[in-house]
């Protein structure tokens, strides 16, 4: 049986409660796993039940060469898998394994427990059978824990990469609001204002004073709160709102606003733009055109670059995956919008009911996973909410 076939029936049989304990779970949901990921679960040096830890033990070890773990995995009841991962994980670190499995038969986590940060920095990923659909499932599966793969090295070379880009993407993530701070206290740098310039005029049509896009950015500098001494969230935009001009300057000295003149027509159907793959220029109509065609062209070239996409975080959103094999687990939801996809090689699918950022962003990933540069070797040029 396919693994994902496998999947279905587990996350079936787990919404009627047939998995009552850690005992259920192990023998009905860990092994059936284990098998259908090509391990032998009847060889007990390879799938080694209760390994002793010294402190403890591990419900299982998943050892590679024979008798020596490469990863631990560790069985709880339901829903409270989130209560071990501390016993897991120094259980993992003491004895030099490198990889964890921590899994409640409907979530499974993966953690590296000798890299740094806390608990969730250290998970490389989560299934949860319930939100996920049973190929996407099975495909992490299969990256993190099949026996090719630990077998290879390469289920723990795909966590450490993907825990060096979330450690990458954390550490971008916090320096945005410093380096914000530090363009507005810089505000007379003439790059930021000139950002602004170009965003206004895109947006009405007429650009504003220099002066004016100065001004407000001045009356961005964050307000202290004297009693933390950090800067109070919104403070500076309600500042803005009641301040229209600088104290210190009479009502009738202050400049009469520019009038404001009509938003031009675009010149340019909607969603149209440039597209360029090694320098070949591609007529698109549409942003949707565009991405179809980079991620056509991309596969064809390397055939598991769309299975590499759509294991990736940012190929989906909170409820939905972006590229995926059937229109389902496009749209797990809505029925209503299963038709707004495109084909692509290999039997994939993409969602057309995205916005142009989210195509870009998908356009960018896929140029990634080529091995490629997004903006040389693929120039995708498009702008405004194009429809499915």
């Amino acid at each position: 049986m396919p693994l994902s076939a496998t999947l279905d029936d587990i996350t079936a049989r787990l919404r009627r409660n047939a998995f009552p304990n850690e005992q259920a779970i192990s023998q009905g949901i860990v092994l059936q796993v284990l098998q259908a990921l090509g391990w032998d679960t009847y060889d007990t040096e390879t799938i080694w039940p209760e390994y002793q830890t010294g402190d403890g033990r591990a419900d299982y070890a998943v050892c590679h060469p024979r008798s020596k773990p490469a990863a631990f995995i560790e069985v709880k009841q339901p829903g409270k898998a989130e209560d071990a991962v501390r016993q897991a994980l120094e259980y993992a670190f003491h004895c030099g394994v490198p990889f964890v499995v921590l899994t409640d038969g409907r979530t499974w986590s993966f953690y590296l427990p000798a890299e740094q940060g806390d608990y969730e920095e250290r998970r490389v990923y989560k299934i949860d059978l319930y939100e996920r659909s049973s190929n996407e499932a099975a495909g992490a599966f299969r990256l993190y824990l099949s026996r090719d793969n630990v077998k290879s090295g390469k289920a723990l070379a795909a966590a450490r990469k993907e825990y060096r880009s979330r450690k990458r993407r954390s550490e971008a993530r916090s320096a945005i609001p410093e380096v914000w701070r530090e363009l507005v206290a810089k505000r007379d740098d003439n790059r930021l204002v000139d950002i602004v310039l170009d965003a206004v005029e895109s947006k009405v049509g007429f650009r504003p004073n220099t002066e004016d896009v100065s001004a407000f950015l001045g009356n961005l500098a964050p307000a202290q709160d004297a009693s933390a001494g950090q800067p109070r969230p919104g403070a500076a935009v309600r500042r803005q709102r009641r301040v229209s001009a600088p104290a210190t300057e009479p009502a009738s000295d202050r400049p009469k606003p520019e009038p404001r003149l009509p938003r031009p027509a675009p010149s340019t159907p909607h969603g149209s733009g440039k597209l360029v793959v090694f320098g070949k220029e591609h007529q698109c109509r549409s942003a949707k055109d565009a991405m179809t065609i980079v991620l056509t062209e991309l596969a064809k070239s390397r055939p598991s670059l769309l299975e590499g996409c759509a294991a990736r975080r940012e190929a989906r959103g909170r409820k939905r995956r972006y590229i995926a094999r059937t229109p389902e687990d496009l749209y797990p939801h809505r029925e209503d919008l299963r038709r707004w996809h495109a084909e692509l090689p290999g039997g994939w699918l993409v969602a057309t009911n995205l916005n142009t950022d989210a195509m870009r962003m998908l356009v960018r990933l896929a140029t990634e996973e080529a091995g490629l540069t997004f903006g040389r070797d693929v120039v995708f040029e498009f702008h405004g909410k194009p429809r499915p």
